[in-house]
């Protein structure tokens, strides 16, 4: 779908919109001749793609754990701590049955109200389904940045992912070398590795590319160092 209806290209984008859009278009329903039924369909469609979106989230991050743990089983090292995860538990899925093409039925939804008499503007931009009149953004200029915060003495890569499809990540533990550690369609890593041996601190090196469309795009990152503290 073309992005003539201001809708994100980018997950998050798309449920902040959506969230942005049940929340505003009540107030002009009436006057833009917005239905009854089209509005729960609206709130419908964002409690599922919200639901989906956490769902994949909590998946993601247990298969990361369970990559993690595959490799020391299978590489070692022989010394290493195995941190098997427990099964996610997934948030309780909205009441009413979903529907495909949800975006679909939005844009079509804001071409129709873009042809009422009563549409203005400021309406528009209340609703936030105006454009924004912003160049193109050349993939091959791309280039992640990466941070890092802490989450039980883990490192969590912190990297957006900028209208991506996704971000791969590697690690240096040490060795000199960079491996694959994860491709990742959500914002953002956990990295699940266990930890040195308690008292010693290791320096872990991470660098990060964009991927479009299964092609890496842009520019590596520059490398992130992280000192792992063992406890």
């Amino acid at each position: 779908m073309s992005n003539t209806t201001a809708i994100p290209r980018d997950d998050a984008g798309k449920l902040a919109f959506l969230q942005h859009l049940n929340a505003t278009l009540p107030l002009y329903a009436d006057i833009l001749s917005v239905t009854a039924d089209e509005l729960a369909k609206l709130a419908n469609g964002m409690a599922w793609f919200a639901h989906i979106l956490e769902v994949q989230h909590l998946a993601a991050h247990y298969n990361d754990a369970v990559v993690a743990n595959k490799r020391i089983l299978r590489d070692g090292p022989a010394d290493s701590v195995l941190n098997i995860p427990s099964l996610p538990v997934f948030p309780t899925p909205p009441p009413n049955p979903p529907f495909a093409d949800i975006f679909g039925f939005v844009g079509l939804l804001i071409r129709r109200i873009k042809l009422q008499l009563a549409y203005t503007e400021a309406i528009g931009k209340a609703l936030n389904i105006i454009p924004a009149h912003t160049p193109g953004v050349d993939p091959a200029t791309m280039q992640p940045v990466l941070a890092v915060e802490f989450r039980g003495g883990h490192p969590y890569i912190l990297c957006g992912l900028n209208g991506m499809n996704s971000f791969e990540l590697e690690v240096d533990r040490g060795d000199g070398h960079f491996a694959l550690l994860t491709i990742d369609m959500t914002p953002n890593h956990l990295d699940d590795y266990p930890l040195p041996a308690a008292g010693t601190v290791a320096l872990w090196r991470y660098r990060a590319i964009y991927r479009l469309r299964d092609v890496r795009v842009g520019h590596w990152s520059q490398i992130l160092e992280v000192s792992v503290i063992g406890v």
